[in-house]
This record gives structure tokens, sequence and C-alpha cells, in this order.
């Protein structure tokens, strides 16, 4: 799985969680005095996973209905369309475009601190105001959606009065112990964090987000994505918690991706794809991240208690023939090998 995220320049780190122990690899070119479990990376849109279990967190609570129109969430989401709500921007039926802008737009018009950086709430809703969309009706067709996610975010921000980050911090990512996953990078961590780099090696900013940061603003390290994966786990056994009930229902299928709509062999959950290639064996939970110069991948496989993931500062995702190369070696089907695997050398405690 690491050698297609490999390149001249490139640091990538592999992860592999089994029996209750994660595994670290390294492939490229190290960063000096930095273990490969805590090289910082950005992880693009899984963040989208984290803002879905906020959301499932919150309906736990009883503070969010994912039924009800978002609009009814704050008074300044009056201008998004009724038939746009939580469950629909979660699960990308909200008939939403990937991007506020044409994609021609965006690329003679790029910013060097990325598409988001300069898309602030007041553009967010002024979008709404001037978009033209329809409902989608009662079947609406699974369309990806940056813009539908990062509205998510920004309308559970605007309910509870805070900073999106700020509450995804303050709900989720620190009782989930997480030491390195972010927004904003110390000055500590700025000697952890591999500098984004296009494919050929040439290094870019990292990606600024402000409405949309619902989308992909978060940065990890191998060690936090394999607690996190403990965590998921954890959660499927146990329902102790908001927290642990609201993850096990990220996992919960909303809309098949199968043909004719069936949840086989996959399906948009909360956040996640579900993912079971083969009906005999166990399935498993999956989501990637990209941005201009960062491709990741992380896999769960809650029933054999094992999990999978690649980090690399390589942007092949957001590169044409870097992310045919990602296509064509079929990550989610190497990874479905990895969960049968009980291999932990250079294994190292998860509270280390």
């Amino acid at each position: 799985m690491m050698n297609t995220y490999t390149g001249p320049k490139h640091t990538v780190t592999g992860v592999r969680f089994a029996g209750g122990q994660a595994a670290y690899q390294q492939a490229g070119v190290p960063l000096a005095g930095v273990a490969p479990e805590d090289v910082i990376y950005e992880i693009g849109s899984i963040t989208k996973v984290f803002t879905a279990i906020l959301l499932c967190l919150m309906i736990e609570e009883g503070k969010v209905d994912p039924q009800a129109p978002l609009r009814e969430m704050a008074p300044d989401l009056g201008v998004v369309p009724e038939w746009i709500t939580p469950e629909r921007l979660t699960s990308h039926t909200s008939g939403l475009p990937n991007y506020y802008k044409p994609l021609w737009k965006a690329v003679l018009n790029q910013s060097a601190d990325g598409p988001y950086a300069s898309f602030a709430r007041a553009e967010l809703l002024d979008w709404f105001r001037n978009w033209s969309g329809k409902d989608p009706g009662a079947t609406p067709r699974h369309a990806y959606s940056n813009l539908g996610y990062g509205l998510l975010g920004e309308a559970l921000a605007m309910q509870t009065g805070r900073p999106f980050v700020d509450l995804l911090t303050e709900r989720v990512i620190a009782p989930l112990g997480l030491q390195d996953t972010t927004d904003q990078l110390s000055p500590e961590h700025l000697t952890r964090f591999a500098t984004p780099r296009l494919p050929k090696g040439k290094p870019v900013n990292p990606w600024v987000f402000e409405a949309l940061a619902g989308a992909g603003c978060l940065k990890s390290t191998g060690r936090d994505l394999a607690l996190f994966s403990d965590r998921v786990i954890h959660a499927f056994s146990s329902s102790s918690t908001p927290l642990d009930r609201a993850i096990a229902r990220s996992s919960t299928p909303l809309v098949g991706l199968g043909k004719k709509g069936s949840f086989q062999p996959m399906a948009q959950a909360w956040g996640w794809i579900s993912i079971n290639y083969d009906p005999a064996a166990p399935g498993f939970l999956f989501h990637s991240g990209g941005t201009a110069g960062s491709t990741c991948g992380l896999y769960i496989c809650a029933e054999r208690a094992q999990a999978c993931a690649v980090l690399s500062n390589n942007g092949i995702a957001g590169n044409l023939w870097g992310s045919i190369k990602l296509d064509l070696s079929d990550q989610p089907k190497q990874a479905q090998g990895y969960f049968t695997a009980t291999d932990t050398t250079r294994a190292v405690p998860l509270k280390a």
C-alpha cells in the first residue's frame, strides 16, 4: 500500500493496528529525529468522519434532529433550502455541488493556501442566497460534496455559538485522548510536520479553512489514528457513553452505493464509507483524505479489531496522474488483506 504514496522527497507512515497494539512503518524521506508514528500530516477529508461523529453525538444528546431542515438550527441558516437536512449532508445526498464555484474558476484562481482559505461564514451564507439548486426529491442521488460537509460543520458551530474546531476538539477529539489531531499547529507541532508536497516534490502550503473546516481541516499522526481506531473498535462492543454510541451510529449505512442502491459492496454511512467485497468476510469502514500536498487513507475492521492507515505528504490525490495511480492500486482491497494479519512488528503500546 505504501509504495503508491512514495516520491522523491516524500515521507510516508504506515500503521497497522491489531491485538490492542499498533505497529508503524516508514517509507521515503524520514523526518530527522521524529519517530514515524509522531510525524504530523494533513488528513484532509478524514476530517469528515470526525464531523459526522460530532453530529451523531449531538443527535444522541437530543440537540439535533437529523431529518429536520438544517435552517432550523440557527436563524442565519434561513437562507439554506428547506430540503437540506443534517442527514442529507452527512450522506452526500443534499444536492449540493462538491465545490462552491465551477472547477474551471478554481483552477484559474488558485490560492497558495488552498481553495477554502477565503470562504468564511459570510461568503457561505451569500452563496446560498444566490444558489438556484433544486430539491433532489425523495430518492436523492449520492454526490460527494465538500461544500455540504463544510456547511454541516458550520451549522453545528452556529447552533452552539462555538467555533467549529473548538467544538470538535472539546466534544470529540479531546475525550478520545487524541493529542496531535488539530487544525492549528503549535511551534512544537511544526517540528514534526511533514511539509505538504506536490507529486514531483515541490513544497506547497498546507490548506487553510474558514467556514468549510468540517470538510477537511484536520492534521494528525499515525499514533493518533491508531488510538482513534482503537476507540472506534471499542465503541462497537460498548455503548456506555454517548460518544461510544455516536461512534457506533456513525458506521450505520445510509445510502447504498452498489448496483440499484445495494449496500454491497459499498454504502455511504455517517461520514464513513462502509465496504464489504465478500459477504462471507467481515466488512470495514474507510475514508481517504487528500489536499494539494498530502494524501492518506484510514481503514477499520471492527469485527476483527484491526485497522490500518497510510499517511503521506504527497499530493497524489489532487493530481490527475497521481489519482489514476491511486485508483489503479485499489487501496481498499489492499487494506482488506491486512485484516487477517496479526504481525505487530515494532509494536508500540497506544498509551506510550
